[in-house]
């Protein structure tokens, strides 16, 4: 099963100007149109009836950044799922893979409470922590 890391775990990495989204850390958002709403700055959108068809490529990309975290709204269903998938193919490429292929050591983990925890903990408090807020949208969910 994947871990699950906090919002403030999660913006330390984000906060930090040593550290870059798909180098030093890797944010997947999974929503599909409630991606619109905002997001957290660096995450990149891959939808999660996506996830299937493009975890290899991401992997590909991505398989030296030491820690992956996926999310949904919630972390509930698309994001755990997406997690798992990912993992899953993950486990898939390694087998017969040198032991010092960096995707042996990379973490995956989802967003305790989604992009909702987020948004609620860092809105109103540290609002670059939330990149295209849609107040109306956010509201119409």
């Amino acid at each position: 099963m994947d871990s699950f890391i906090s919002a403030d775990e999660l913006a330390r990495d984000v906060r930090d100007p040593d550290k870059r989204p798909g180098v030093d850390y890797l944010i997947v958002d999974v929503r599909d149109e409630d991606y619109h709403v905002g997001h957290i700055p660096g995450a990149i959108n891959v939808p999660a009836h996506d996830m299937r068809l493009r975890a290899g490529e991401l992997i590909d990309r991505y398989r030296a950044v030491p820690s992956v975290v996926f999310h949904c709204a919630l972390s509930q269903q698309r994001g755990p799922k997406s997690a798992r998938i990912y993992r899953e193919i993950v486990r898939e490429r390694l087998r017969g893979a040198a032991p010092s292929d960096p995707l042996a050591a990379q973490t995956v983990r989802v967003l305790r409470h989604g992009f909702v925890g987020w948004a609620d903990r860092f809105r109103a408090a540290e609002p670059a922590l939330v990149e295209d807020f849609d107040q109306a949208r956010w509201d119409a969910m």
